[in-house]
């Protein structure tokens, strides 16, 4: 019996033992790490982990909008510095961090970015120096023998009052007219006023209300972003981008034409945070009225919902029958100061 039985057993067929396979480790996501005092940036990707370039520039984008620039610039204190040295670091290609490190261990690769405090400071400093003020590569010069030249004497002293009450137009050559403006492919036409957001603002002079953006809503960054592209295609800013977009929610007030004999004179009040009731097309307002509130619309910032950056944009156009310029245009940087110094009051 028993051979039999080996027999049978040797028909019957046996599964062959098979080690269990080895699950794969899973792959681990990158851990970005930022320092309490912002200095320091820290990128760990795990062997296998992807992060792409845009990624990572984001991340350094957004650490630079919050750090606090003027804590970095305590040796200055003009408002209006740190706000240009925000302004400038919160562009993508001008991160203020530099790459201190590359760890390269088995199974993590370490990725180190660094704050570079010299460089800002730098930037700040030269703002403040007067030598850079005035350099003929921040502020077109304009010959007054070619044609079209403007000295704007026409315009009568103490013309305007200030539009931020108790702030005076910044001394930086990049916060008043003729500044270049590289993000845009254009030229900065009017006064930024560094004022807080929330700000009161007031109309520079009595006119009638010819634009007033109630119910505005912000555009995306990426919307922004792609028409700042087409001005990089074109060398320049359109009027439709830098008006409709780029002021953000705007006041135009209209001073007619009796001011100056055959001129009419506009002024733009932009990157408002709200309008105040009243304050609608037709509308007369007189001099030293609320228009508003100071905001930060229609820049990056305010596309993200924060309060960074906040000022007023004012400008002051002119028209007449040789065409449109702003209030400025082409003056030297002492030139151009003196112009503002005689038309701005406080009251």
């Amino acid at each position: 019996m028993l051979p039999y039985l080996m027999l049978l057993a040797g028909c019957i067929p046996t599964t062959p033992t098979v080690a269990p396979l080895e699950e794969p480790e899973p792959i681990r996501n990158v851990v970005i790490s930022q320092s309490s005092d912002g200095d320091t940036v820290l990128f760990e990707i795990p062997v296998g982990a992807n992060i792409e370039e845009a990624m990572l520039i984001k991340t350094l984008a957004d650490a630079a909008r919050e750090l606090d620039y003027a804590s970095l610039l305590r040796r200055t204190e003009s408002d209006s510095i740190v706000l240009q040295t925000s302004e400038h670091f919160s562009h993508e290609e001008r991160l203020p961090f530099r790459p201190l490190s590359l760890t390269n261990e088995k199974t993590l690769l370490s990725l180190l970015f660094v704050l570079d405090r010299k460089r800002i400071a730098a930037f700040a400093e030269n703002l403040a120096n007067p030598s850079v003020i005035v350099s003929p590569t921040l502020v077109s010069v304009v010959n007054p023998e070619e044609k079209g030249y403007d000295s704007f004497d026409y315009l009568t002293n103490a013309l305007l009052l200030e539009p931020c009450p108790g702030i005076s137009y910044p001394k930086s050559s990049n916060l008043i007219p003729n500044a270049p403006r590289a993000y845009r492919s254009g030229t900065h036409r009017g006064i930024d006023f560094p004022a807080p957001y929330g700000s009161t603002i007031r109309a520079a002079k009595r006119g009638v209300v010819i634009r007033a953006d109630h119910g505005y809503v912000e555009i995306t960054n990426e919307f922004r972003k792609s028409l700042l592209t087409k001005a990089a295609h074109i060398g320049r800013t359109p009027s439709d981008i830098f008006e409709h977009f780029l002021f953000g929610q705007a006041v135009f007030v209209d001073h007619g034409t009796k001011l100056v004999k055959g001129k009419r004179l506009v002024t733009i009040y932009a990157h408002m945070s709200e309008i105040a009731e009243g304050v609608i097309v037709g509308a007369t307002v007189k001099r030293g009225q609320l228009l508003g509130k100071v905001g930060n619309s229609g820049t990056s910032d305010g596309a993200l919902g924060n309060k960074k950056g906040a000022h007023l944009h004012f400008e002051l156009i002119i028209q007449d029958k040789a065409g449109e310029r702003y209030m400025g245009q082409g003056l030297e940087y002492d030139s151009l100061t003196k112009l503002l110094d005689r038309l701005f009051v406080s009251r």
